[in-house]
């Protein structure tokens, strides 16, 4: 089946097909996306915690992959009026590779512009997932829907999916398959 559309509504599809939304995640994959510059400054409210610290400032179940250990490091940032947290991040590998959690049925928490980047559709344990393969720009989703350009950095490779309510994004120096079993390792 081959379906024709008026260059209107070529246009707008072609949009909407260069932005997706996902579990917490907006991916912009449109052309012409400068890539962040300077420092970026840490999510609002970031603060270093211990796993179990972490754990009870958060509405969800922090899981830890178990191809990965204990993290090096844990971080929990954006508080909200309650004092609890709506991200927590496991850092590994002296931060090179980075595991965000964040309660899946929020608005989106991180934008990635990965215009040029390899964006493909897969799977994490039968789940739809998402590979952004390749550095892209990534900022943070302010609770308001604001996206924060101060946080903006440039991102390595990144695995998204979705599971048991919470969303996952895996970044660092992996390839695809690495990060899929990493994700699907989780404990």
């Amino acid at each position: 089946l081959v379906v024709a559309l008026p260059p209107g509504r070529a246009a707008l599809a072609d949009a909407v097909a260069a932005l997706l939304r996902f579990s917490g995640v907006v991916v912009d994959t449109s052309s012409g996306t400068p890539s962040p510059g300077g420092t970026p400054s840490p999510l609002p409210g970031q603060r270093p915690v211990t796993l179990v610290e972490a754990q009870r400032q958060v509405r969800f179940p922090i899981r830890v992959p178990a191809r990965l250990g204990a993290p090096e490091r844990v971080l929990v940032a954006d508080p909200d009026d309650t004092g609890g947290h709506r991200v927590a991040s496991l850092l590994y590998r002296g931060g090179a590779v980075r595991l965000d959690a964040f309660d899946g049925s929020l608005d989106p928490v991180f934008h990635k512009r990965a215009a040029g980047a390899d964006v493909t559709f897969t799977r994490v344990d039968g789940d739809f997932a998402i590979w952004v393969g390749g550095p892209h720009a990534l900022a943070y989703v302010d609770r308001g829907g604001t996206v924060r350009v101060a946080t903006a950095r440039l991102s390595a490779a990144t695995l998204i999916w979705q599971e048991g309510g919470v969303s996952y994004r895996l970044e660092g120096d992996l390839g695809r398959d690495e990060a899929i079993e990493i994700a699907g390792s989780l404990g």
